[in-house]
């Protein structure tokens, strides 16, 4: 079983009784699913799983939602729960390996026949030919009354959780975009261990086209509220990858935070370094999101009272010093980060690469210069670097401020600008420009983040060499969270990367 929120459960119960009612007549087909767009199959077509099956593969709704299905029922559940789901929505998914198996013709087309009770009458008829013509184990076959009461109900209802799945997942899109032809499977690679300390908060994202003026107002197109935040994020990403994650994060006790909680458990994040404060209000983000991705955002840290300290790195300190990679955002205060790579540079023939993002930039609070010495991997959009220089009143001009940060201790810089990279690199004194994979959207706010835990990821496998093809595929994973951003949550895994780069110009030789 899948295991989901409260809410995705919700969803999932809806989408198990749509398609209880789509099982009925002909079964789930096209057809059926354009004449219910605008009623009964909306919830199905609406999935942004179903969107994204339908941009991809260029292909209208209905078309995508029964393609969707078919690969769900055939990649994400068990033998018998395909059997039952192919001949109950009359999905045709087997056919050929029936009639590979020297199940009679007759057989198989009545499985699959425009009624109902026929298609149930076949498969329990012919319940153990079926299974063994897959090489399924099967017991004997539940009466007719169970696999109606029981048995499907129970399939449509992990086949709903499958949808689910792929929905919240932009590994969902598994079967949308496959593999690279070679690519290594995750179970073969390292898995690596990664820690994220920054901040863990509520977002509250409205959906316009339009800001308002001053003294005026506008109507949102849709509304959100999640949890966010940079840290939250990055470790989010990280899981996605199939590596190891903790967060370290100060997270308050209210309601908010107790989602905050269920959430990154749900998405295999650690939690057991998380401190949660009592009697505080969850910080927010409030966002407002445009069409293609640009947003603009306004926190409320409420940094005073939900913070994470000095003390508490130095508590967590072999958990720190521990990782193969420690990932560590400017959210937390500047003495905490400070305190935080000093803590893991105490040995420095053994400690992890340091990873750091910049956002946002701490105002009017200089950062000490062996604190830049402590940095591997400094990743910042340019704008950010405006706040370790003073130019005077000319033109901001960011390539020196690169060169000055290395020149002080940072090991490499990555600067992304507009889905690219420019990677600035203290040891090899030289620059490496990462072209953009383009994509419809905008960057998106999640882009760094995919960035940085992509980049945590390939440094890991290539034990921690950087190389042009890390910071590629890096660009490529922020790239796919940008074009994923309609997705409820839009990090990549492995497979989705591997396959936009095999689709682009960059990964055909």
């Amino acid at each position: 079983m899948t295991n989901l929120s409260a809410k995705e459960r919700a969803d999932a119960l809806l989408l198990a009784n749509l398609l209880e009612k789509l099982r009925t007549h002909d079964g789930l087909t096209v057809d059926r699913l354009n004449a219910g767009r605008k009623t009964h199959a909306a919830p199905l077509l609406g999935l942004a799983a179903t969107r994204r099956f339908a941009i991809v593969h260029e292909m209208e709704p209905p078309a995508a939602a029964l393609e969707l299905i078919i690969h769900c029922v055939r990649d994400d559940m068990s033998g018998r729960q395909q059997i039952v789901a192919d001949a109950t929505l009359a999905l045709g998914l087997h056919t050929e390996a029936y009639a590979r198996a020297g199940v009679d013709d007759r057989i198989v087309r009545s499985l699959y026949h425009g009624s109902l009770g026929t298609r149930r009458e076949m498969l329990l008829k012919y319940w153990a030919q079926l299974h063994q013509a897959l090489g399924v184990p099967h017991d004997d076959p539940p009466s007719d009354r169970a696999l109606r009461g029981t048995t499907e109900p129970a399939v449509l209802r992990e086949l709903a959780n499958q949808l689910i799945r792929r929905n919240v997942y932009s590994a969902g899109s598994k079967a949308v975009l496959p593999a690279a032809d070679g690519a290594t499977p995750d179970t073969q690679r390292p898995q690596g261990r990664v820690v994220v300390v920054g901040g863990a908060v509520m977002d509250a994202t409205f959906r316009t086209k339009t800001l308002p003026v001053p003294e005026t107002s506008s109507e949102a197109y849709g509304f959100d509220l999640s949890p966010g935040g940079k840290g939250l994020s990055q470790a989010v990403a990280a899981a996605r990858l199939g590596l190891q994650v903790s967060l370290v994060a100060a997270i308050a006790d209210d309601h908010f935070g107790d989602e905050i909680v269920e959430y990154l458990e749900d998405e295999g994040v650690d939690t057991g370094l998380i401190k949660r404060v009592t009697g505080k209000k969850t910080p927010f983000t409030g966002i407002f999101e445009m069409e293609l991705g640009d947003s603009i955002a306004v926190n409320w840290r409420n940094q005073a009272a939900v913070q994470i300290t000095e003390e508490d790195v130095e508590d967590r300190q072999r958990e720190l010093a521990a990782c193969d990679v420690l990932l560590v955002t400017f959210e937390v205060p500047r003495e905490t980060m400070q305190r935080t790579l000093a803590l893991v540079h105490q040995d420095p023939a053994n400690r992890p690469l340091v990873m750091v993002t910049p956002g946002q930039p701490y105002v009017d609070e200089r950062i000490s210069r062996d604190t830049f010495s402590r940095i591997d991997y400094l990743v910042a959009h340019p704008w950010e670097l405006g706040h370790f220089t003073s130019q005077g009143r000319g033109p901001f001009d960011p390539d020196p401020v690169a060169r000055n940060l290395l020149a002080i201790g940072v090991e490499t810089l990555c600067m992304l600008v507009n889905g690219g990279c420019t990677v600035y690199s203290g040891t090899a004194h030289d620059v490496l420009s990462v072209p953009t994979i383009p994509s419809i959207y905008k960057e998106s706010s999640a882009a760094r983040d995919a960035f940085c835990a992509a980049l945590a990821a390939k440094l890991i496998d290539n034990e921690r060499v950087f190389s042009a093809d890390v910071a590629l595929w890096a660009a490529a994973a922020m790239t796919c969270a940008t074009a994923d951003f309609p997705l409820t949550n839009s990090m990549p895994d492995r497979a989705r990367v591997d396959a936009l780069l095999s689709r682009s110009l960059f990964g055909r030789g």
